[in-house]
């Protein structure tokens, strides 16, 4: 009849009373769950950290960031790096019941408190870079550029010379600009269309004959100076019986004919 009116689970609202002790066992339990005594008060229950009392009973609990061991009663530090979920980029360190995110060294955690970004180094204002500044971790470095080349105080920047460093085949000269080179011509002739080469002054030909003054008022060291001039006159022109050709008169006190046309 008991177990009929009884409420599940019977083995522990259903007592069979068949001796003495068993009447003080049932009297203590029935103490128990109904007077409302707490266990965790009555007794030595053991808990590291908290003691939860239940009717007739108990159980222990650990404080937050602690996980309750398989005796029920200690507890232990919970890892909370150890799951994987913690979201840091860099280091997962563990604490008490958490975690912080850190960075490798050069970076700074961000706002998230989990993303690392690397240090501008270059912001502070004090590379010295000519040109420009690369941030890096733990550092920077500076950078010319294109068609300058970093100087040995890794500062510094200057024009590369590709003349030197090219094949530049000009007939000529070449002459290095930032980035690049072109060639040139002697004064007086012109760079072909092959940009390499240069053309003599001679695609119209002419006779031309020069007459210069060879008396002894023009001093010797002017007349070289005339002697020069009629060398590189001649030399930007294409002598020959079919182009230009040339031809000296030269007179003081008489005048000669110092080689026809």
């Amino acid at each position: 009849s008991l177990r009929a009116m009884a409420s599940p689970p019977l083995e522990e609202h259903v007592f069979l009373v068949e001796s003495f002790e068993l009447i003080q066992q049932f009297a203590k339990q029935f103490q128990d769950k109904l007077c409302g005594v707490d266990m965790c008060m009555e007794r030595e229950h053991g808990c590291q950290h908290s003691c939860i009392s239940t009717p007739g009973s108990f159980y222990c609990e650990c404080n937050p960031g602690y996980r309750l061991n398989v005796d029920g009663k200690t507890c232990s530090p919970i890892d909370a790096c150890a799951d994987g979920r913690h979201g840091c980029q860099h280091h997962c360190v563990s604490l008490r019941g958490s975690y912080s995110c850190r960075c490798r060294p050069g970076y700074y955690l961000s706002h998230n408190q989990r993303s690392c970004t690397m240090i501008d180094y270059c912001s502070f204002g004090n590379h010295s870079c000519q040109h420009e500044c690369v941030s890096i971790p733990n550092g920077h470095y500076c950078r010319c550029r294109s068609g300058f080349t970093l100087q040995p105080d890794s500062k510094s920047c200057r024009a590369t010379d590709l003349c030197n460093g090219v094949d530049h085949g000009c007939e000529f000269k070449c002459v290095s600009t930032e980035g690049s080179y072109h060639c040139v011509c002697p004064e007086g002739q012109q760079l072909q269309a092959d940009g390499k080469t240069c053309s003599k002054c001679g695609a119209g030909h002419v006779d031309l004959v020069m007459v210069i003054d060879g008396s002894k008022s023009v001093r010797p060291q002017n007349f070289e100076l005339v002697k020069q001039f009629v060398t590189r006159v001649v030399d930007l022109l294409e002598v020959s019986p079919q182009g230009t050709r040339v031809g000296l008169v030269q007179y003081s006190s008489r005048v000669r004919t110092e080689f026809p046309l």
